[in-house]
Order: C-alpha cells, then structure tokens, then sequence
C-alpha cells in the first residue's frame, strides 16, 4: 500500500476508536487501535524508505499480490514491504531513531494482546492508560514521519 491510504485507514480507525469506550469495547478498542499502529508503522516505514510503498499485497513475509495489467494478481518473492505487526516480519538493518521509538511504542501495546484478549487478564484503567500513552506516542511519530515527507 502507499503512505496516503495508511494514513486513510489512521484517520479512520482513530475516529472509530475514539467512539468506543476503552473498558467495556476493550477487545474492539484494542484492535482497532493496534491495526491503526500497523498502519502508522507501515506508512513510517516507506516515508523513511525503508520498505517500498508499491501497490502489492504482502501475504506471507517476502510474498506479495501484484496487480497485474489484466486486472488480476499474480504472487512474487519480493523484499520487504508492508508488516503484519510490528516485527512480523522483522526489517533487517539499523532503524532510525524515530522507527527505534514507534516501533517501541508499538511493542508496548501488543504486551497487552495475548493477556488480554487471549488469556484471562481483565483489562484495567491502567492498562488502558498504558495503551492510551503507546498510540498517543506513535502517532505523534507517524504524523511527523509524513508530514515531514509531505510538508
């Protein structure tokens, strides 16, 4: 995908985030947020040049749906492009300090994924809170990454 139809599906998320209560909506309110962070994550990625911002499909890592001029898709190895979730799969190479931080960013909210959703911990305020701060910080790193791109 390209960098604006991340930042499309950002804006989005984040609007239907925003209507849900974190607590009783927590499972909703948590994926949509972590799907937003994907995004943000894939969008920082391909402003910094790091993966490429062409119009295929990740399936697998290193597989990819490539439009072809027919109208249909045909599969390609091809290198990095858009991530499942952050590290899935992991971006060889040194990262700029600013994906050092989304990418931390990131990580802190996926700690709550398996506990939470998968597991029987109960989300509490401060988890939310936790959670809240994460995508608060890798959005503000996600929208300086492309406005800085786009200025």
């Amino acid at each position: 995908m390209n960098i604006a139809s991340h930042a499309d599906k950002v804006r989005r998320l984040s609007g239907l985030r925003a209507r849900l209560d974190p607590l009783r909506d927590f499972e909703l309110w948590y994926w949509t947020g972590l799907t937003a962070g994907t995004n943000m994550w894939n969008a920082t990625l391909h402003a910094a040049g790091i993966t490429s911002e062409e119009r295929v499909f990740s399936t697998f890592p290193g597989v990819h749906f490539v439009p072809q001029p027919d109208g249909s898709f045909r599969r390609e190895l091809r290198g990095p492009g858009d991530v499942s979730h952050v590290g899935w799969p992991a971006i060889p190479g040194v990262m700029p300090e600013h994906i050092q931080q989304l990418e931390a960013a990131l990580h802190a909210m996926e700690e709550h994924r398996d506990p939470c959703l998968r597991g029987d911990r109960q989300p509490t305020q401060a988890i939310v809170d936790e959670c809240e701060q994460a995508f608060a910080t890798a959005n503000a790193i996600f929208t300086q990454a492309i406005s800085a791109r786009n200025p």
